[in-house]
């Protein structure tokens, strides 16, 4: 006996997990020094992130509703795959190697997002992102990071 489920509609199951899981948040945030905008407490970041969440997750079951049932698409595993991979390419990379050769790598990884077209962007790009850590994050804020 075989049951075939059509209209399911997993925008609308999508969302209320994200709901859910902004309670828990809010619940856990709520326990913690809320603060204010001029000084946050620990518990600001998880009540506004809860926050914003919860409303994610209101709007995508809402358009759940709206819509027809859609049968979910695999994504792409070339992006995801991308999108895991710098930030620990990045935090490997950024003590022996510095600012600059890491935000390189960095930028030129999170280009293999998409396939790949050759042109002035790909260069100037990183180039431009390297440049403005440097002034930020070494010159402005003084974090002990070596340019090199």
């Amino acid at each position: 006996m075989e049951q075939r489920v059509e209209n399911f509609r997993w925008d609308v199951v999508g969302g209320a997990v994200m709901v859910a899981a902004s309670l828990v948040f809010l619940a856990i945030g709520a326990q913690l020094t809320f603060g204010s905008l001029t000084r946050m407490g620990p518990g600001f970041l998880p009540v506004c992130a809860a926050v914003g969440l919860a409303i994610l997750g209101v709007i995508i079951v809402l358009e759940g509703f709206k819509g027809s049932s859609a049968v979910p698409v695999f994504p792409k595993l070339r992006a995801f795959a991308v999108v895991v991979a710098c930030p620990i390419v990045f935090s490997l990379m950024i003590e022996w190697a510095g600012m600059v050769p890491t935000v390189l790598v960095t930028a030129v990884l999170a280009r293999m997002a998409e396939p790949l077209k050759w042109g002035w962007d790909l260069v100037l790009v990183p180039i431009g992102l390297a440049a403005m850590a440097v002034y930020i994050f070494i010159d402005f804020l003084g974090v002990a990071i070596p340019a090199f």
